[in-house]
């Protein structure tokens, strides 16, 4: 970002530009990333907030007498751009929490004639962030004099709020339980993406609904066709992005993967579902215009190594018309529902609407479905996988990794394994997979539960 190169020691920010504190975005992983992140993970958004990265580093007084050291802020777009890169690098979904705590990153100032945060200069390494810090007690004192009492107080209340985010929390044990809670409902919710799966699949029924075929659901096996009716014909679109490593915001490949359930409903899924792999169609398309930027400094990519069928090569400015023929629209004559498959999911759907195809507003869109999190469910482990750990996991034979037509089609196949194997191990009424109660309560809704209505992500 290139907005503040021209910038001086001590020259004031534009009114409005939103800013967050870089104490937050130093903390974020342990603020609001949640449990189920595995500590190497934090170690490496630590690691990487100077990877290739330059951060403009402001000052603002305290207004109050309480000897507090000045805000030392970053600018809000540096801060979810980096969001962005940790989400793409680590296959995570972090994002900006919502509510009150999400308004300390986007912090706003100049307000009532107030003072606007001063530039101190960019840094791109720790060392260079502490000598900038030293910088914020050369600033002048802001002149308070005039303002209103009324605006006085705003900008104290405003300050103190902000300060206040910083503080480590006070009551460890609420915050811990809390923590639990949403750990605990997380978990829940990946069963029941899970179990929306099956039922898609006509694997699992509503309660209260008998079987098409003349059996009983528990006589039934995978050499048969599915036993229940699937509610509507459903198409399933796997996808993957490759963005190239040195600019996340340039992509280079485009992947997807489409499963009818038309073609499935008479077809037996067989083992692990491999019956329906066949049934699959790919596509793999490469940008033209960045057909040379191959990663492998932190990924081998292989653009052209596609396993599935021939690759195409499609301009910047065509790619969101293809993807929204294949996916559909608000006129395509295909309006069945469309369930979008992804191993982090969010991050890909993302990817599409900078691609020029907007998945929110395609009245096809009804659910989601995240490999990452279905695994989690599966081998009841906080622990997120990458897709090649997961596929050799679930003893999936793959090969040519990152490339977004062969990465699209072994996810879409992984979403079939984990629905079929987790389905043949409830079969016969049991208890869900562990049989440790106090587990159980924390990964299943119970054997009953349908798996509830659609969930997609927001806009």
């Amino acid at each position: 970002m290139d907005t503040f190169q021209d910038m001086t020691m001590g020259d004031q920010s534009l009114k409005g530009q939103t800013f967050c504190p870089w104490r937050l975005v130093q903390s974020y992983p342990y603020r609001f990333a949640g449990q189920d992140i595995q500590e190497e993970m934090l170690k490496l958004y630590t690691s990487m907030l100077f990877e290739n990265r330059i951060w403009d580093l402001f000052g603002l007084l305290d207004p109050g007498k309480t000897g507090r050291n000045p805000l030392l802020l970053v600018p809000s777009a540096q801060f979810v751009e980096y969001l962005k890169h940790v989400n793409s690098r680590l296959k995570l979904q972090l994002g900006i929490p919502k509510g009150e705590a999400g308004e300390n990153f986007f912090a706003t100032f100049g307000d009532w004639d107030t003072p606007l945060p001063r530039f101190l200069g960019r840094a791109s390494t720790s060392a260079a962030v502490c000598e900038l810090k030293l910088r914020t007690h050369r600033l002048p004192i802001d002149d308070l004099a005039h303002l209103s009492t009324a605006a006085l107080q705003n900008y104290r209340v405003k300050m103190d709020k902000l300060y206040k985010s910083l503080n480590p929390v006070k009551d460890k044990a609420e915050a811990e339980a809390a923590a639990t809670r949403r750990k605990i409902e997380r978990q829940k919710g990946y069963g029941r993406m899970t179990k929306r799966a099956q039922r898609y699949l006509g694997l699992r029924g509503r309660p209260g609904y008998p079987p098409s075929l003349d059996i009983t659901a528990t006589d039934w096996n995978v050499d048969m066709p599915v036993p229940f009716k699937a509610e509507s014909s459903i198409r399933f679109v796997s996808v993957d992005i490759e963005a190239w490593e040195q600019s996340t915001n340039v992509i280079t490949e485009v992947g997807l993967a489409i499963l009818d359930t038309q073609d499935t409903i008479n077809v037996p899924p067989g083992r692990d579902g491999y019956g329906w792999f066949p049934l699959i169609k790919s596509h793999h398309f490469i940008i033209e215009e960045h057909k040379y930027k191959i990663n492998y400094k932190y990924v081998h990519g292989c653009p052209e190594q596609f396993n599935f069928g021939d690759f195409e090569f499609i301009g910047e400015n065509e790619i969101g018309r293809v993807i929204g023929k294949i996916i559909g629209d608000s006129l395509s004559p295909d309006q069945r529902p469309v369930i979008m498959v992804g191993h982090a999911v969010c991050q890909d759907l993302s990817y599409l609407k900078k691609l020029g195809y907007n998945i929110w507003q395609a009245p096809q869109f009804i659910d989601e479905m995240d490999t990452r999190s279905m695994f989690q469910h599966l081998e009841r482990t906080s622990d997120g996988r990458g897709l090649k750990t997961l596929c050799e996991s679930l003893g999936m034979v793959c090969r040519n990794f990152h490339n977004a037509g062969n990465d699209a089609t072994y996810t879409l196949r992984a979403m079939i394994v984990i629905a079929v194997r987790q389905m043949m191990s409830n079969s016969g009424g049991q208890k869900e997979e562990n049989s440790n109660e106090s587990e159980e309560d924390e990964w299943s809704d119970g054997i009953m539960d349908d798996g509830g209505p659609p969930q997609k992500s927001a806009e």
